[in-house]
């Protein structure tokens, strides 16, 4: 930003992957961006919390029975690193559905 930092307010997500670069350190984000890079919440007083491997996983849409037997077999830095690699299903889902209304929508008005 032309001040040099983007503030954070209470709820924002912050990357904390990159803490001595100048352009990628601290992004602010209004959601949490990518699960796998160390990620952070804003809370009140200006305190930033690390995401824990199981919300990581909760935003990425993994249901608790799994996220429990995920935990149970593997590291914290393993699950954060799935986290990061997986897709989100309900994301892909809609964009998937969104797609198939335009295609019949456009095969419509092909045929009129």
């Amino acid at each position: 930003t032309k001040q040099g930092y983007q503030a954070a307010a209470p709820g924002d997500s912050v990357d904390l992957g990159y803490p001595g670069s100048k352009t990628r350190g601290g992004r602010v984000s209004k959601l949490a961006h990518d699960a796998a890079g160390v990620q952070g919440i804003v809370e009140r007083g200006g305190r930033i919390r690390r995401l824990m491997p199981r919300e990581c996983l909760r935003l990425q849409g993994f249901a608790e029975d799994q996220i429990d037997c995920l935990l149970a077999i593997t590291s914290d830095s393993q699950a954060y690193r799935q986290a990061g690699n997986s897709v989100t299903v309900n994301v892909i889902e809609a964009i998937g559905r969104r797609i198939r209304a335009v295609d019949d929508e456009l095969r419509r008005e092909k045929t009129v």
